[in-house]
C-alpha cells in the first residue's frame, strides 16, 4: 500500500515538472521579441522580423510618406506642402512597437490565441505619427499672415463744411488656427491627400445698422487750433485723432481714452514734444496728446455726455479756455466718459490745417449745450531773483514771464424746448501760477575805508 502511494506522488510530481517545462517553453516562445507571422503595416509584410530587420524594411515606405505631397485649399489660395514641413512625421519606434504588441499581449492562453488568429485571417496596422504642434502651429501662423484679411467697419468722416462722408464696411477673413491643426493633422496621419481648411468670415459693422441705431448726425462738435511749426506735435496729435475716427459707444459704454488711443510709445510711431511737468514744460515722448483729449472732452460735454473722470493741467494750455482741458498720464490720469443716450455714438475727427475737430455722432434731439466758465480766483504769481555772476553789477533781467494761477468753476446748462433741463458744476479747477524769474548780478562791494593810525 505504501508503495503504490509512493509511485503515485513520484508520478504527479513528474507530471507537474512536465507541465512547468512546457509553460516555459510557450512562454519563451512567445516573448520572442520578433514580429508574428501575419503582421503588415499597410501593405508590408513584417511578420517573422526581428525590430532591426522590420524597421529597415519601412525607413523608405515611412521617408515616401513624410515627403509625399499634401494639398491644402483654403479660401481663394492653394498651399502644397509635405507632412514634414509641418511637424507631422512617421514615428518608426511607435509604430513597430504596435506590431510587436500583436500575440505579445495577455496571458498565455490569450497570446496563443491571438497568434493563431493572426496568422490565419492577417493583421493589418498603419503607421503611427508623431505630432510636432510647436512647429504645426507655426506654420499655420505663417499661412494664416497670407490668408487673414481685416475687416473694416463702416465709419464715417468729417469732410469741409463738417459734412459727412460714409466709408463703406468691408468683410474680412481669418484661419481658425485651432481647428485647421485637428483637421490637418487627421488628414496627414490617415494619408489624404487633399484637406479644406476653415476659413472663417469676420462681418464688419455696416453702414445699414448705422443708420438703423441711429448714428446719423453730429450732436456735438468741437475744434481747437495748433501751430503748425512744431512738428511732431502736430505729429502726435494726427496719431491720436486717427486712432480715435469711427470709434462707437455703445450706450451705457464708458468710454477710457488710455484704453482706446493705448500707450503713447516711439514703437508706435509717437514722437518727442513738449510736455506740462509740475510747472514746467520738458520734452516727452506723446507730446500734443493732451490736445487731443481736451478738443473730445468739450465735443462729449456738448453732446450732452456724462463726464466720469478728468482732470486739468497744473498750468493754463493755450489751445483751450480754463477748465475746458483734459490732461492724460497713461496708466495713471485719464479721460473717461459715459454714453447716456439712447443710441450708439460715434467720435469723428478731422484736420484741416492746424485746426482738430472733433465731432460726436448719434440722433439729434433738439438739445442746447452750454458750457461756462467763471473765474473765481486769480492766484497772483510769485516772484524769484537768481544771481548770474555773467551779468554786469545791479542788472535785473527778466528771464521768464510771470503768469497768475486762476481758480475757476465750469458749469454745463442743457436747454430743452427753452427749459433747463440739467444744470451742473462740472468741475472746479486749480491752475498754478507761474512765477517770474529775474536775473540779476551781484551787488557792488563798498570799498574799505583806510583807517589812520594815531
Amino acid at each position: 500500500m505504501l508503495k503504490k502511494r509512493l509511485l503515485a506522488a513520484a508520478f504527479l510530481i513528474l507530471l507537474l515538472l512536465a507541465s512547468t517545462g512546457t509553460a516555459l517553453a510557450i512562454k519563451a516562445f512567445l516573448t520572442t521579441a520578433e514580429i508574428v507571422p501575419g503582421v503588415y503595416i499597410d501593405d508590408v509584410y513584417l511578420g517573422g522580423l526581428n525590430v532591426a530587420e522590420a524597421q529597415a524594411a519601412l525607413e523608405q515606405r515611412a521617408q515616401m510618406v513624410d515627403k509625399k505631397e499634401m494639398k491644402l485649399l483654403l479660401a481663394d489660395k492653394t498651399v502644397r506642402i509635405s507632412r514634414s514641413d509641418i511637424g507631422i512625421e512617421v514615428d518608426l519606434e511607435q509604430t513597430l512597437n504596435a506590431a510587436l504588441a500583436i500575440g505579445h499581449t495577455g496571458n498565455l492562453w490569450e497570446q496563443l490565441r491571438q497568434r493563431y488568429q493572426v496568422k490565419k485571417e492577417g493583421h493589418t496596422l498603419g503607421l503611427v505619427f508623431r505630432v510636432d504642434e510647436e512647429r504645426l502651429k507655426f506654420f499655420l501662423g505663417r499661412l494664416a499672415e497670407q490668408v487673414d484679411e481685416p475687416a473694416r467697419d463702416a465709419y464715417f468722416s468729417l469732410s469741409e463744411g463738417n459734412k459727412l462722408v460714409a466709408s463703406p464696411e468691408k468683410t474680412g477673413r481669418a484661419l481658425d488656427i485651432e481647428a485647421a491643426a485637428d483637421i490637418l493633422t487627421a488628414a496627414a496621419t490617415s494619408g489624404e491627400g487633399s484637406v479644406t481648411l476653415p476659413v472663417r468670415q469676420i462681418t464688419p459693422r455696416t453702414l445699414t445698422q448705422l443708420e438703423k441705431w441711429g448714428v446719423r448726425d453730429i450732436v456735438g462738435i468741437f475744434s481747437t487750433r495748433f501751430d503748425l511749426a512744431a512738428q511732431d506735435r502736430n505729429h502726435n496729435i494726427k496719431l491720436g485723432a486717427e486712432i480715435l475716427n469711427g470709434y462707437l459707444i455703445e450706450p451705457g459704454q464708458i468710454f477710457a481714452f488710455n484704453e482706446v488711443v493705448g500707450p503713447r510709445e516711439a514703437k508706435r510711431g509717437y514722437r518727442e514734444a513738449p510736455v506740462i511737468v509740475g510747472d514746467r514744460l520738458v520734452p516727452d515722448i506723446g507730446g500734443g496728446i493732451c490736445q487731443v483729449s481736451s478738443t473730445l472732452y468739450n465735443a462729449a460735454l456738448l453732446s450732452g455726455l456724462q463726464p466720469i473722470e478728468r482732470r486739468n493741467h497744473s498750468l493754463p494750455v493755450s489751445y483751450i479756455e480754463l477748465g475746458r482741458d483734459a490732461t492724460l498720464s497713461y496708466g495713471a490720469i485719464d479721460l473717461r466718459f459715459k454714453n447716456t443716450r439712447p443710441e450708439p455714438v460715434m467720435i469723428c475727427t478731422r484736420i484741416d490745417g492746424n485746426r482738430l475737430s472733433i465731432a460726436i455722432l448719434g440722433t439729434p434731439r433738439g438739445e442746447q449745450v452750454q458750457i461756462l466758465t467763471t473765474i473765481e480766483e486769480e492766484i497772483p504769481f510769485p516772484v524769484v531773483y537768481e544771481e548770474d555772476p555773467e551779468l554786469p553789477p545791479e542788472a535785473d533781467v527778466i528771464q521768464e514771464e510771470g503768469k497768475p494761477g486762476y481758480k475757476v468753476t465750469v458749469t454745463r446748462i442743457i436747454r430743452k424746448n427753452g427749459e433747463i433741463a440739467l444744470y451742473e458744476v462740472l468741475s472746479r479747477d486749480t491752475y498754478q501760477p507761474q512765477p517770474e524769474i529775474h536775473l540779476v548780478g551781484p551787488l557792488e562791494q563798498e570799498p574799505e575805508l583806510e583807517r589812520e593810525q594815531d
